[in-house]
């Protein structure tokens, strides 16, 4: 943690212009008051209001920042946690944006869309999602392959 008594000099540690983060702490408290996170939709749904403090209002995830000590934090981008992958059909099908799908492409696990609308609630959230869709996709593409080899071997008796 990188602490600062005020937002000037934690704006210095962190490498950052004081003005930035003045406006967008700013911006946050703003919105903060009326319970609303334009930025990143805290609090937005019944799940993420859950987990916060239910005796804060008007929105349990969020509170302005007005006291110093100020801290700031580095986040390193990983693979855990992702919840809000690609689009995927019953079939564990990825699909493009018109909603069609991609031929031969599928998606199960953190790859795909969570089933948990874009919240993560536990680590190995989506274990048992990714075994589900990945039998669904290998049993899409063993039924394909039957009818493709059941087609050919129809083809050859024909002739």
């Amino acid at each position: 943690m990188i602490e600062a008594p005020d937002i000037a000099q934690l704006a210095a540690k962190i490498g950052t212009k004081s003005s930035v983060l003045t406006a967008t702490l700013a911006s946050y408290n703003e919105g903060a008051k009326e319970g609303r996170d334009g930025e990143f939709g805290r609090g937005s749904t019944v799940y993420q209001r859950h987990l916060g403090d239910i005796g804060h209002k008007p929105n349990p995830c969020l509170a302005p920042i007005l006291r110093a000590p100020f801290f700031a934090t580095r986040i390193y981008p990983a693979d855990l946690g992702t919840a809000i992958g690609v689009k995927v059909d019953a079939q564990a099908r990825v699909l493009r944006e018109d909603g069609t799908p991609i031929a031969g492409l599928y998606a199960c696990g953190n790859d795909m869309g969570a089933i948990m609308n874009g919240n993560y609630p536990a680590p190995g959230i989506m274990l048992g999602p990714a075994l589900v869709f990945g039998y669904i996709a290998a049993r899409h593409l063993a039924e394909g392959a039957v009818t493709a080899v059941g087609a050919a071997m129809e083809s050859v008796r024909l002739s």
